[in-house]
């Protein structure tokens, strides 16, 4: 690693390949850009202030791939204190940024949290701007598709009640898309500017919000087929899409827009400030995805585009969470699920019998331990985290929810929403989870298709930027009082000792048929 105080450092190479990759990099150690070692040392570092012999024993762990899930399971489990959340979180930061770099076009590597300090945005590469225009009739409502209908006013709010009543929503979250059903003047979010980073995602809120009139930043990669359906998109809605481009043309011929928010840091931090100067506030929405460790340098990234709304701007920054990972949840949360442990609906004889076939391993009773915050509230832990989505989805869904702790504990206003499980493209083409989607019903878990989450998390969007969290309330309450988990966290079971049972249900088979569903309170369909 180089100095932390050196703005200059040697030629950044991977391997034997003599060529230098520009952008945001993951910090060498020992000679090696190891993905591994970076995010055990970074969640190693989150901890070492509060818990040193956890930390220790993570920095010291011999294999962080089969190790990582525990390890993170352990920090949430420490965040029940709200001052050991909030000391995670920026520590967890500091140590993420530290230990990257940002390489330039010379190949020349800096540390990347003295590079955002110090580095003169004005002198980066310039990007040119490209603009679209709705031609379309704004829409007033929400609109929510489900299930062949699409779900509106009245109706909407039934579908709601149903969600809260079938533990698939937290109350907060059909509270907040209730408010702004009440004021569809919010829908077009005057006075704002959403930058939506990774624009294309199919869990991202574009599509509701140029139909609804917003004034839109589109940042995504520069590939066609990505930006024709950006440009679909914003000429059908009402509102304005603006998009960065790497090189302007001045012979006239096809650019593509979009840059790679890792790679083009420098320029698009310079593009996006001189948005920002004088303009409305703006609404920072981070949606990037990769595979592996672009993922992580992707994150960081976003994260130096994130400090500078947060501290140079009255934006918000908004985050979509995973539901598979690891949260504390309220005692209301943990009552539920106890419940239902009781109700044969929910816990039958199949159910009792593979718990005692498997030595007690298969289906074990949730929350059997709570956690003690400062006022004497109690939380549940729920661990949902899936093995085969890897420590490095892991770690950087993790840096985005330290980004929200921190953004809340100093005043500014944050959107950070547990988003459901949905069949996505990187669900539909990773088998295991496919299964286990598949299955999830007879455990009482709803998995959503991508656009009726996608119009649920972009209401939810306008509902956060015009409400905003308590900031006085526990920091994981960030997450959980508006969590959409599609029923996880109220299921009776330790999720670890479903899911596997879950991928088997998800196809053919006797146990298949032999697992009951649960009762419904009537969902629509």
């Amino acid at each position: 690693m180089p100095n932390n105080g050196e703005m200059a450092g040697r030629r950044s190479t991977d391997g034997d390949d003599p060529t230098p990759i520009r952008g945001v990099r993951l910090g060498e150690q020992d000679g090696r850009r190891s993905s591994t070692r970076y995010g055990a040392a970074v969640v190693a570092d989150s901890l070492r202030g509060t818990d040193p012999a956890l930390a220790d024993e993570v920095a010291a762990g011999g294999d962080w791939r089969r190790e990582y899930a525990g390890h993170l399971a352990r920090s949430t489990a420490l965040a029940a204190s709200a001052d050991t959340a909030v000391r995670i979180a920026r520590d967890g930061l500091a140590a993420a940024h530290a230990r990257a770099v940002l390489v330039d076009d010379a190949g020349v590597e800096a540390p990347l949290d003295a590079w955002r300090r110090t580095a003169d945005v004005a002198a980066a590469p310039a990007l040119g701007t490209t603009t679209v225009e709705g031609t379309g009739e704004r829409l007033g409502r929400v609109e929510v598709p489900y299930r062949g209908a699409v779900l509106s006013g009245a109706v909407l709010l039934r579908q709601l009640d149903t969600w809260v009543a079938d533990g698939v929503v937290e109350p907060g979250f059909a509270a907040a898309i209730a408010r702004v059903e009440a004021h569809p003047e919010w829908l077009r979010l005057p006075d704002h500017q959403v930058v939506l980073l990774g624009a294309g995602a199919a869990m991202g809120p574009l599509p509701s919000l140029v139909r609804w009139g917003a004034d839109v930043v589109a940042v995504d990669v520069p590939t066609p087929r990505v930006w024709e359906r950006i440009a679909g998109l914003a000429r059908a809605g009402a509102g304005r899409v603006t998009a960065p481009v790497r090189e302007p043309d001045d012979a006239g011929a096809a650019v593509v827009p979009g840059v790679h928010v890792a790679q083009d840091l420098a320029a698009l931090r310079r593009w996006l400030a001189e948005r920002h100067a004088g303009g409305p506030a703006p609404v920072l929405g981070t949606h990037l995805y990769a595979d592996g460790t672009a993922h992580v340098e992707l994150t960081l990234a976003a994260d130096v585009l994130a400090q500078d709304v947060a501290t140079t701007t009255e934006g918000v920054l908004a985050y979509l969470n995973t539901p598979t990972d690891s949260f504390l949840v309220p005692e209301e949360v943990v009552a539920a699920a106890r419940e239902r442990a009781g109700d044969r609906a929910w816990n039958g004889l199949v159910h009792r019998t593979a718990h005692r076939a498997s030595g007690d391993r298969l289906f074990r009773p949730g929350y059997a331990t709570t956690y003690a915050d400062e006022q004497g509230g109690r939380w549940g832990l729920v661990d949902t985290l899936v093995d085969v989505q890897g420590p490095n989805y892991a770690l950087a869904k993790r840096m985005q929810r330290w980004r929200g702790v921190v953004n809340v504990a100093d005043g500014r206003p944050t959107s950070s929403t547990v988003a459901p499980a949905s069949w996505t493209r990187s669900v539909t083409k990773n088998r295991v989870l496919a299964s286990v989607y598949a299955g999830a019903h007879r455990f009482g878990v709803e998995i959503f298709q991508p656009e009726t989450a996608a119009a649920l998390m972009a209401a939810k969007l306008v509902a956060d930027v015009h409400d905003g969290p308590d900031g006085s309330a526990h920091p994981e309450a960030l997450f959980s009082s508006t969590a959409v988990h599609g029923g996880l966290w109220r299921q009776p079971f330790e999720p670890r000792s479903a899911l596997g049972v879950a991928a088997l249900v998800g196809g053919p088979g006797t146990l298949a048929r032999a697992l009951p569903v649960p009762r419904r309170t009537g969902a629509r369909g």
